[in-house]
């Protein structure tokens, strides 16, 4: 049987160009868009057992370099090729001439590198190839849907023009084996997607041709076709035909397969191969996935393709999907379906919610339902992994997605009841994550302290009495009089490594000690703490002034952490250094300038003091240790 390209003829003169918006999708990031499409349509195919569940799926992505003449008809692609550069040049369009030119190049070598993406354990794509079939869809449909379960993430739609992205020729060419009635059935067909053109007969052309049997049939006999379009098992091979590699390209579709199908490997149902020609085969399964997540090269891609948050992402969902620790919650939201919630609390987490759909990661986010789930401010650090419980809500959530499956909206839906049923039923299911999450992760008060200085603003129920506020002093509240407060500092020095000096001066360059150039010995507490003593720690300082009127007169309340006679200092907190406050009574009493009290552990302890002169500011406390009886000032 005689081959041929053809390409449609272009009667109403059509411009078209190389911006095709499908190809250009992925473009960006052509290695990882393959890797995920085509492992999501091979999932969404998978055989089944006699019990009804699905086989496992071996994928392998083979790069080789193949005899030129081993591409069908590469004779009539060149020249489709030459047609259209002819086409880029006369028009002057600078972007199509130099990819036409590249074309050329490749099909002028004696080899050609193509891309091969076989999967093993899938139906095929089930023929014939008339409309209404899966592989009529996948090579000639264009927004046609032709699933194989109700779950199925692939509609052969935008996610096919993977394969054109990778194509230096943007030439891909299908075949499959699969099984109709009980005989093993083969189909395959080559695509090209060009630019509008003149032939050498002088007809006008589109950008889009086929290759295959006269009146663009499908090839039905597997032995007028290379080797590498072969298949022994049923499913299916996608060919790009002059694959445009760089340095890493595996590595990035291993990241890719490792942070999007982690869920499926792990189940079993899926393993990948990637296979640089000439290298040892990169395997995907349940036994080397921790091993990958861990993997410097796989780091590595995420970074150069800007996913590497994403891959630390997935690897807390793995965590998630095998610690003995994930505890494991489901809810039924009627008719619309049941889902299963895996939470797993451990330091360093992400705190954040993955939702998978067939073993693929979609989303971290049901932001489209009202709820962003991107602050957990209140929670410990946790992960979460969220997935539909069956094959009927697994359907249900597919409808939601986005063609590039990472987004969730109920606005892709056309009927009004469905659209209405799925905003209602995803909005309880993001508020029952966050009651999970809220529940489960949410941080108790760690103690209760006693704020001596907010009594004043509470009465005693016991009274009855009304407590007037001290600090208002305003009687009319249409006529607020405002008052300046003046409080005047002293210079004073600083201590090496200590919280104060003492008044009067600088300390001097190399003194270890409180001492300073002032008029009089220094109270800092140096390297060793207040006048060199040794400190006595304590918890729930608070301090407060009683009455405004009397802002040099502080209450100052704490709970020491052990007993004995300790010395208080209290120092006004500076923006460059500390400096002592000095203290004219305790408790309404004469003291020294920096008095003892009796401390015992665990009690707390509430003192008044008096300064010389008004401050309201803030303060510190300092307590030393007083090794003997302090001597009577």
């Amino acid at each position: 049987m005689t081959l041929e390209w053809r390409f449609l003829t272009n009667e109403g003169q059509e411009e078209e160009g190389l911006g095709h918006a499908g190809i250009e999708t992925f473009k960006g990031s052509p290695y990882p868009g393959l890797a995920r499409e085509s492992a999501q349509n091979s999932l969404d195919a998978s055989l089944k057992a006699n019990d009804g569940s699905h086989l496992p799926i071996r994928m392998v992505f083979r790069q080789q370099t193949v005899p030129r003449e081993s591409i069908p008809e590469v004779g009539s692609l060149q020249e489709t090729v030459e047609a259209c550069l002819a086409r880029s040049r006369k028009r002057s369009i600078r972007k199509d001439t130099l990819f036409f030119e590249i074309a050329s190049g490749v099909l002028r070598r004696p080899s050609v590198s193509v891309l091969t993406v076989e999967d093993y354990g899938t139906t095929g794509l089930i023929g014939p190839s008339i409309p209404g079939k899966p592989f009529h869809a996948l090579v000639k449909g264009s927004g046609v849907s032709q699933k194989s379960s109700a779950d199925a993430g692939g509609s052969f739609g935008i996610g096919k023009n993977a394969a054109f992205a990778v194509s230096q020729l943007r030439t891909v060419f299908y075949s499959t084996l699969h099984r109709d009635s009980d005989r093993p059935s083969y189909l395959a067909q080559g695509k090209s997607i060009l630019v509008s053109h003149t032939d050498a007969q002088g007809k006008e052309k589109r950008g889009i041709g086929y290759c295959g049997l006269s009146e663009f049939r499908a090839i039905q006999d597997p032995h007028t076709l290379p080797t590498w379009l072969h298949r022994s098992e049923p499913g299916t091979t996608v060919a790009s035909i002059g694959f445009q590699h760089e340095d890493g390209w595996e590595w990035q579709m291993v990241e890719s397969l490792v942070r999007n199908f982690f869920a499926a490997v792990n189940e079993g149902s899926v393993s990948f191969e990637v296979i640089r020609q000439g290298d040892q085969p990169i395997v995907v399964s349940r036994d080397t996935l921790g091993e990958l997540f861990d993997s410097d090269a796989i780091k590595k891609a995420s970074e150069e393709t800007g996913s590497a948050a994403d891959l630390s992402f997935a690897a807390a969902m793995y965590q998630a999907l095998t610690s003995p620790e994930t505890k494991v919650f489901e809810e039924s939201f009627g008719s619309f379906g049941n889902f299963r919630f895996r939470l797993l609390e451990s330091p360093n987490l992400p705190r954040k919610i993955g939702f998978l759909r067939n073993g693929m990661y979609l989303t971290d986010n049901l932001r489209h339902f009202g709820h962003p789930l991107a602050r957990f401010s209140l929670s410990r650090d946790f992960v979460g992994v969220v997935e539909p419980l069956d094959i009927g809500t697994s359907g249900r959530v597919r409808e939601l997605e986005n063609p590039r499956h990472d987004e969730l909206s109920a606005d892709r839906l056309d009927d009004s009841k469905a659209r209405s049923l799925a905003r209602t039923s995803m909005k309880k299911l993001g508020k029952w994550l966050r009651d999970v999450i809220r529940e489960e992760t949410s941080t108790p008060p760690e103690a209760e302290m006693l704020l001596d200085e907010m009594n004043r603003f509470f009465s005693s129920p016991e009274t009855g009495k009304e407590i007037q506020d001290p600090a208002n002093t305003q009687t009319n509240p249409e006529r607020i009089k405002l008052k300046t407060t003046s409080t005047s500092r002293r210079r004073v020095g600083a201590g090496a490594e200590g919280d104060s000096g003492s008044a009067g001066g600088q300390k001097p360059k190399g003194s270890k000690d409180g001492k300073t150039t002032g008029n009089r010995p220094g109270r800092g507490r140096g390297l060793q703490g207040g006048r060199g003593g040794k400190t006595i720690g304590f918890h729930g300082l608070r301090s407060h002034v009683p009455d405004p009127a009397a802002s040099n007169r502080r209450a100052i309340s704490l709970e020491p952490d052990e007993s004995g006679l300790g010395r208080l200092e209290v120092l006004l907190i500076g923006a460059a250094s500390d400096e002592p406050l000095d203290i004219v009574t305790l408790n309404g009493r004469q003291c020294a300038r920096t008095p003892s009290i009796p401390l015992k552990e665990g009690e707390r302890k509430t003192v008044m003091v008096e300064f010389p002169e008004p401050y309201t500011g803030p303060i510190r406390v300092v307590l030393t240790r007083v090794e003997e009886a302090p001597h009577a000032d």
